[in-house]
């Protein structure tokens, strides 16, 4: 048998090793379709997490906000209910303290004795509430016809009226209205009673 030659062994030998050395310097394979595809489901489904935890969040923040609102709608409304009732409870006081304005004997005259009242009650209305309208209620006793009396205590309600006028109360705010004798303070008869009767009230409307 021929012997090769070193030069055929050295030419041999390279032919052998050169796809070896090539596929080692080919470095690692990249990732497959399959692999891809896994990667690009997992990213969606933590994506798709995140968009529901952030959802939950943000419907916790509103419920709590809500809660928030209601209680704070609650506590004005209460709020204000107790400055209405206080309002109502110092206006009804203070009207309470109007004095009524009394009368002589089938007269509509204003008394003397009855100037000190008319002057509290016309300050009264000019510093409490001027917008508010009042009724000024004339009333008699039960002396005089039922017509007499009704118009008898018109005139008394009305000359109350124009005292308040005069008085800085402004006119549009007072009405007046008669009763007569139909509304006695006093259930007498006698002239302690009747001198309570002859009289006249004012009151909010």
């Amino acid at each position: 048998m021929k012997r090769l030659s070193r030069a055929s062994i050295l030419v041999l030998a390279g032919l052998i090793s050169a796809p070896l050395f090539i596929g080692a310097c080919a470095g690692p394979k990249g990732p497959t379709q399959a692999e891809l595809a896994a990667i690009e489901t997992e990213r969606r489904r933590s994506a798709q997490e995140d968009s529901v935890r952030a959802a939950e969040e943000a419907n916790r923040l509103a419920a709590e906000a809500e809660e928030q609102r209601v209680r704070e709608e609650e506590d004005r409304r209460r709020r204000d209910a107790e400055e209405a009732q206080r309002l109502a409870v110092e206006e009804a006081r203070r009207m309470a303290m109007l004095s009524s304005i009394y009368f002589n004997y089938d007269e509509s005259e204003l008394r003397p004795d009855q100037m000190a009242a008319l002057n509290e009650n016309a300050r009264k209305l000019r510093e409490y509430k001027p917008e508010d309208n009042v009724l000024v209620e004339g009333h008699c006793d039960e002396r005089g016809t039922v017509e007499y009396n009704l118009a008898l205590g018109e005139r008394r309600a009305s000359a109350v009226k124009s005292f308040l006028a005069d008085g800085g109360v402004v006119e549009t705010r007072v009405e007046t209205i008669s009763y007569g004798e139909e509304r006695p303070a006093s259930m007498g008869h006698d002239e302690n009673a009747w001198s309570k009767n002859r009289r006249a009230e004012i009151k909010r409307k």
